[in-house]
């Protein structure tokens, strides 16, 4: 795997990966399938297509991805407004079942340098709702179990504890329970990224119990394991 951008401030995941072959899984973000070399199967909730050069998959989205002696870039992003999909919609792409998808798609390298460079220049990570923005800055910026956690939040956005995870659901897709496991998932690649060690002292430096926790994790939200990621990735300047 090799890694282009990994930047948790802007939300902003961009890797390549060769032969990718995903068990169900989904995740808080847009995900961005563009095949280099080949081509590449799709399954989103249990509608299949194969033969693929191209695929937007919304966030919270089940679903899994086959390529096979192929080379495929993935983007994934972190949209919790509505402004990435007002720009999708400006380019005329339209979501069926959750996923756009293409098996030819000439514009399919322009799109994805766009989708790149919007990331990058609009704030797409910050939701609308200010109580669910300072709720996730919180998250970020703080190391704390769910328990503790909660009672944090629920005092900072002056809501009851089902209250607040209805609206924090609402705008992000996933529970803050989900949301807590993600954030840990992006610092523990961070960790490894900035100064590789054993995926051991990664896992509890990140939040995790332990090295399995981080790997079931890890496979249940990105649909690999994490040893399948970190053995061949290469950093990209």
């Amino acid at each position: 795997m090799k890694i282009f951008d990994f930047d948790i401030e802007k939300g902003i995941y961009h890797f390549e990966f060769n032969d990718l072959n995903t068990e169900n899984h989904s995740h808080p973000v847009v995900e961005i399938i563009n095949a280099k070399h080949g081509t590449f199967s799709l399954e989103v909730n249990g509608h299949s297509e194969k033969n693929l050069v191209f695929a937007i998959i919304d966030s919270n989205i089940e679903h899994k991805v086959v390529s096979k002696n192929g080379q495929l870039r993935i983007l994934m992003v972190e949209s919790h407004n509505p402004l990435l999909f007002l720009f999708f919609e400006s380019k005329a792409i339209r979501f069926e079942n959750g996923a756009f998808s293409r098996a030819n798609f000439y514009i399919k390298n322009e799109l994805m340098e766009e989708v790149i460079e919007f990331a990058r220049t609009t704030d797409l990570k910050t939701p609308v709702d200010k109580r669910v923005a300072d709720c996730i800055k919180f998250i970020e910026q703080n190391e704390l179990e769910y328990k503790n956690l909660l009672s944090h939040l629920t005092s900072k956005a002056f809501l009851s504890e089902s209250r607040l995870s209805h609206l924090f659901k609402e705008h992000i897709g996933v529970s803050i329970k989900k949301y807590l496991v993600w954030n840990k998932l992006k610092q523990a690649i961070n960790l490894y990224l900035e100064e590789p060690d054993s995926l051991t002292s990664v896992s509890l430096e990140s939040g995790f119990f332990d090295q399995a926790h981080l790997s079931n994790s890890f496979k249940n939200v990105l649909g690999v394991s994490p040893s399948r990621a970190y053995n061949s990735r290469t950093l990209q300047a």
